[in-house]
């Protein structure tokens, strides 16, 4: 007996398993230009900016735990002359009554580079691409603990349920590769948040941001097709699946259906994918120097390393907005056994990436930004051997680099210990990401999405400008 195979069972068989995704897709998007508005087709192609774009990719850096950028990047000689005895003003820090004590970093800084900028020997190699790089000194949050203190920073709220940046950028752009997502994200460790550092929420499913692996042979969650589907089979069932898809669109009393075809697209793309992703991922073909310039010749940099030569790929692809995670950073105790190892895994690379993009003329329209949620109090948290510091939000350091940023420029600065920004120079997250939607083209203000009866965006009702101090 002849067994009929509905539309959703192909869906859910074939591609690998992405069918699947594609009917998930479907059933959740009830109705496009809700509330009466004009039905709008949600795809990756390329969208036209707001304004003159200075680029065109960004990989997004976030090193998730709160790295001590007073121990890396932002030298204090007060440190020195207070360590170990109470700070000259009051210390707030998560605990009531929290230590005063100052600490000094451990670790020495010398000036590099022809902007003498001081860079501390845990970083042996980023002074190479020091005088690439612009530093924002004064950066600040509202939240103190990892969870509120991430979605504020990837999401611009300091609570769950919104959009990623990266989502917001596949949303107002689209993407040039459409056989790649626009939005991908690379996970060296995870943040406390967990996936939601890059959902697209509310936003239509097709911007989030797509996990991919350090895997040529599997680097997305079920691409690889069955292993018995032959190629041939799979491309039958593709052409009868489009087939059923034609012959539906035909029965409508409308011809052109704008959420059908926008489905379709998504279905589309994902048979697409099991060729160039993995054709991305592959990384053998390149050079043995080339790998060595991310430390991929290292244990201790490797893993690291092998994402950001994956994130170069995928810009040099076409894909628009890669968020790379670093996790672990969160050094409470022992700061000084802690530290070392995770600036190891994360200095060598952070160079080679520069430096590879540079030499591929690709520098000038990707824009590299590096961040952690907050920082570290220049106090000891807790008298012992192996005493770390507290999480700070007060003040902190970031970078940008390419994509339209003034190289060798220092924006900003913090007090004397490194523990406040002084309010004059105070850059929020809102800031910082309203600067990297203008270098895509992107209005902050004008970006926005329509959810429950209100036009949302990444800012929302923050004040946000953009950073021109840093820009070219």
């Amino acid at each position: 007996m002849k067994r009929l195979i509905s539309r959703r069972d192909a869906l859910r068989q074939t591609a690998g398993g992405f069918g699947a995704l594609a009917a998930a897709y479907m059933l959740q998007q009830g109705a496009f230009g809700a509330e009466g508005g004009a039905r709008t087709i949600y795809d990756q192609t390329p969208k036209q900016p707001h304004l003159a774009p200075k680029a065109k990719n960004v990989i997004f850096i976030y090193t998730a735990g709160g790295a001590s950028t007073i121990d890396m990047f932002d030298p204090k000689p007060a440190l020195a002359k207070y360590d170990g005895q109470p700070a000259p003003f009051e210390i707030k820090g998560r605990a009531i009554n929290g230590s005063q004590v100052v600490m000094a970093s451990p670790w020495s800084f010398k000036q590099h580079g022809q902007t003498g900028r001081p860079i501390s020997e845990l970083m042996p190699e980023f002074p190479k691409v020091v005088d690439e790089v612009a530093f924002i000194r004064s950066m600040t949050t509202d939240r103190i603990d990892h969870s509120t203190a991430q979605f504020t920073f990837v999401t611009g709220r300091g609570f769950t349920g919104f959009p990623a940046i990266g989502s917001w950028a596949a949303y107002g752009l689209g993407t040039e590769n459409q056989n790649l997502p626009a939005y991908i994200a690379l996970e060296s460790g995870s943040a406390t948040i967990g996936s939601r550092a890059y959902s697209s929420a509310w936003l239509p499913p097709v911007y989030n941001g797509t996990l991919m692996q350090i895997d040529p042979e599997a680097p997305m969650f079920d691409i690889r097709r069955p292993e018995d589907v032959s190629l041939d089979d799979q491309g039958r069932v593709l052409d009868a699946v489009a087939a059923l898809n034609r012959a539906q669109m035909d029965r409508r009393e409308v011809n052109v259906d704008y959420e059908f075809e926008a489905r379709i697209k998504n279905y589309e793309l994902a048979a697409r994918m099991q060729i160039e992703a993995m054709k991305v991922a592959d990384i053998s073909k390149e050079s043995e120097a080339t790998k060595n310039m991310y430390g991929m010749d290292d244990d201790g940099s490797r893993d690291f390393g092998n994402r950001c030569l994956l994130a170069r790929r995928l810009v040099e692809s076409g894909v628009r907005f890669v968020q790379i995670i670093s996790g672990g950073w969160d050094t409470h105790n022992d700061i000084g056994g802690t530290l070392p190892g995770l600036t190891h895994s994360i200095d060598k690379p952070l160079a080679g990436l520069i430096t590879d993009l540079k030499q591929r003329g690709m520098l000038d329209d990707t824009l590299v930004v590096w961040s952690s949620e907050f920082g570290r109090l220049p106090t000891i948290q807790s008298l012992g051997n192996n005493p770390g510091r507290d999480h700070n939000p007060y003040g902190f350091n970031m970078w940008m680099a390419g994509g339209g940023v003034k190289p060798g420029v220092d924006d900003g600065m913090t007090d004397e210990l490194g523990y406040a920004a002084l309010p004059e120079y105070a850059v929020t997250h809102s800031h910082v990401h309203a600067t990297i939607l203008h270098q895509l083209g992107l209005d902050h203000k004008k970006l926005t999405y329509k959810y429950e009866g209100r036009d949302e965006s990444l800012v929302g009702v923050n004040p946000a400008r953009v950073v021109t101090e840093i820009l070219a």
